[in-house]
């Protein structure tokens, strides 16, 4: 049972840099939603062990930057996913967020 207090919403074209304070990696945004989202093609070797991640999300025009925790992990042949929660999300986020979920099929 899915007890996501907001739906998560598919992206394309949103790449992510994320440090754990030891090293940075590069990925992509699998799906998002007000108070998370999905890294996606991340290194087999990035955050072990760490609590906390600065991320910054660009798509398009629109960038962001946030702290997030990890939430869960599912690991690839070649990569892993990563569920964050983001620690305090900017309005611009939350307005963005809402501007997808606006153009979501009934």
């Amino acid at each position: 049972m899915d007890q996501r207090k907001y739906p998560r919403i598919r992206v394309q074209g949103m790449s992510i840099d994320v440090s754990d304070g030891i090293g940075c990696c590069s990925g992509a945004v699998a799906d998002v939603s007000r108070n998370g989202l999905c890294l996606a093609e991340m290194a087999l070797r990035f955050g072990k062990k760490i609590d906390k991640y600065t991320v910054v999300a660009t798509s398009g025009p629109h960038h962001f930057k946030f702290q997030v925790k990890p939430r869960w992990e599912r690991v690839g042949r070649w990569n892993k996913k990563i569920g964050v929660e983001i620690d305090d999300a900017p309005w611009q986020w939350t307005a963005y967020v809402i501007s997808l979920e606006e153009r979501q099929p009934a």
